[in-house]
């Protein structure tokens, strides 16, 4: 990886509205009601009250010498309080001195007790008090819903005429949802109760954009929702082409976190983009279960790892199954293909885990780890990049400057929240070179003392880091897209294409994107991948190859590149054809874009025993 990557509003431009035909009796469309913005909750606040009891412990520690106190605190539970208690209140001066305290035998005796030395730890009191504690009321929301029939083995096909549904949820007891109001292809409507059927019509490719809140009997409302929906008919004509259709419906795609049916992408969020309604390409898909995931990809990088690391004796290979410090030879790869397949295949939980939480295709997300670390989530390139997806300083702004919710999260683990709060575009050059310095470092899953020289559950926890860095870059995308035509991402290009921008961009960095988008676009040409791609400069051509691969050779090579400015020009060559496409493409056998070196550090410590124990002929 090379890069960094941005954050954009959804707008709702380019939206393509048409005209509403046919309403449901159970839809009152009408633009006379009087709807507010529900933009901010009104009504009460979602709090309540509750007793608990408190119990407090006074405890001081003192000179046996004078009574003389050192130390007063106090302490939420029975019991003497802990070593860590005292470091905390008192400090580790205090702590070490009363644990190096000599038994006062004078006091035993009942003699003078000055001549004694160190400190006595005392109980002072003991109080039990009612305290309240407010606590936060679960929140009223409103859910998308399609009743119909889809068909088997798809998502988004149904037969016949569905019905796509709002349904209002109350969680307290006692009360529920008396209205849902919204604004669907440009026109108001507001239905009473908690259920509102929308009308269902073909929208076209772009869709139309739907927003829409609920009230509540409580007093407030729920938040603000945005969805998209496209409405395209299908047909099952007969053979002869001739007569009314065998079978009829429509696709129905909804982008939206309200839609619970689907896995929501959020970069398609962002984009406000649709995937082709034949579904989507194998590489930007999400296996149902953990084994559609599982890969066996003859990695050479990763076999010498485990070569030397002794997970995997390969003595009777020559030169010990290593062509050099960072690649397998061929004897070596194949005694170490069964630990490869298993190393390869344990983080698959993460994975699937990370591509419900961002959004992000949980095989797009293993290809991206599989290209450049080769799953070994170490360090390379003196340092430079670390972990499964090669993060680099630069590289970390795509998960705090342009993902804000992520920032959010981490930002007060490193820096004070009042500090956070001031976002990460306003902060000092100090503190945000802290913060991405502070964020690779999670990613790097280096541990000498560790077996293998892996922490395992840090390279677990990296995985969630890279998926919120593919949605900053997502995010950035858009925003170029968007300064550079006025429009939404998905209304310039296609959803596949903008998951190869996404790429470029976290391979080859923004600049290399932006010329190529910029030249396509005053050069007159669509934003297509042909175009923008041959218009990448030299130094970015590298991102096509890296896209190839991510994609399985679901991408087409451009072997032609346009001229210098200021006249661009394309002359594309035939796509190529893939007449299959599987879930996991063939990569090159070393990680990243370069071959590795034997500069990379740091070198592990070859070892026979390991928790992995030994795989070789």
């Amino acid at each position: 990886m090379r890069v960094r990557g941005a954050f954009s509003y959804l707008t709702g431009k380019g939206i393509l509205l048409v005209c509403l035909t046919v309403l449901t009796v159970a839809l009152l469309i009408t633009n006379s009601v009087n709807i507010h913005p529900a933009s901010a909750q009104d009504g009460p606040d979602r709090v309540t009250w509750i007793t608990v009891d408190d119990s407090q412990y006074d405890w001081w520690l003192a000179r046996w010498s004078d009574n003389t106190i050192v130390c007063q605190f106090t302490t939420a539970h029975a019991g003497t309080p802990s070593e860590l208690e005292i470091q905390k209140f008192c400090g580790d001066q205090v702590l070490n001195t009363w644990l190096t305290t000599p038994p006062c035998t004078a006091g035993e005796e009942g003699k003078d007790l000055s001549s004694c030395s160190g400190l006595y730890l005392q109980n002072t009191r003991s109080s039990l008090s009612a305290n309240e504690i407010m606590v936060n009321l679960p929140p009223p929301v409103v859910w998308i819903t399609v009743n119909g029939s889809v068909l088997p083995g798809t998502t988004n096909k149904w037969e016949g005429r569905p019905e796509v549904v709002l349904i209002g949820e109350e969680k307290l007891a006692n009360e529920s949802i008396t209205r849902i109001h919204g604004v669907y292809g440009g026109t108001k409507f507001s239905c009473a109760g908690s259920r509102c059927p929308l009308p269902l019509w073909q929208t076209g490719e772009q869709g139309v954009m739907l927003t829409f809140w609920g009230e509540s009997s409580y007093g407030d409302t729920t938040e603000e929702y945005t969805a998209y929906i496209r409405v395209l008919p299908w047909a099952d004509m007969p053979a002869d082409n001739a007569g009314a259709p065998e079978r009829s419906g429509y696709y129905v795609d909804i982008i939206s976190s309200q839609w619970q049916a689907q896995q929501m992408s959020s970069c398609a969020a962002i984009w406000q983009s649709f995937p082709s309604v034949e579904g989507l390409p194998a590489w930007l898909k999400n296996p149902a279960d953990r084994a559609s995931l599982s890969t066996s990809l003859p990695l050479h990088y990763l076999a010498a790892m485990l070569i030397q690391n002794g997970v995997v004796d390969a003595g009777d290979c020559p030169y010990g199954g290593l062509d050099y410090y960072a690649s397998a030879n061929q004897c070596g790869m194949e005694a170490a293909m069964q630990a490869v397949t298993l190393w390869q295949n344990q983080f698959d939980d993460e994975i699937i885990r990370t591509s419900i939480e961002t959004g992000i295709p949980s095989i797009l997300l293993k290809n991206i780890f599989a290209h450049e670390s080769q799953l070994w989530p170490g360090i390379y390139h003196n340092a430079e990049e670390v972990g499964f997806g090669q993060l680099t300083e630069d590289g970390a702004e795509a998960a705090l400057l342009w993902n804000p919710e992520f920032y959010t999260q981490f930002c007060p683990l490193v820096l004070y929240e009042d500090t956070c709060a001031r976002g990460y575009g306003n902060l000092s050059q100090e503190q945000q070179t802290t913060l991405r310095g502070a964020l690779v470092q999670k990613t790097n899953a280096t541990c000498p003392d560790c077996d293998l020289g892996i922490d395992l559950t840090q390279a677990n926890f990296s995985v969630k880091i890279f998926g919120e860095t593919i949605v900053g870059n997502c995010a950035q995308v858009d925003r170029m897209l968007y300064n550079l035509t006025g429009a939404s991402a998905g209304a310039v290009a296609s959803h596949d294409d903008l998951w190869r921008y996404t790429l470029v961009n976290y391979n080859a960095g923004p600049g290399c994107l932006w010329h190529a988008l910029k030249r396509t676009w005053e050069a007159g040409n669509r934003l297509d991948w042909l175009h923008v791609a041959a218009n990448l400069e030299g130094g970015c051509r590298a991102a096509v190859n890296y896209v190839m691969d991510i994609s399985g050779g679901d991408t087409h090579p451009v072997m032609v590149y346009s001229t210098s400015l200021p006249s661009p020009t394309i002359t594309p060559t035939i796509v190529r054809a893939t007449a299959t496409l599987t879930k996991t493409p063939s990569f090159t056998t070393t990680p990243g874009t370069a071959t590795p070196t034997g500069s990379i550090t740091p070198t592990p410590s070859p070892t026979k025993t390991s928790a992995w124990g030994t795989v070789g002929p």
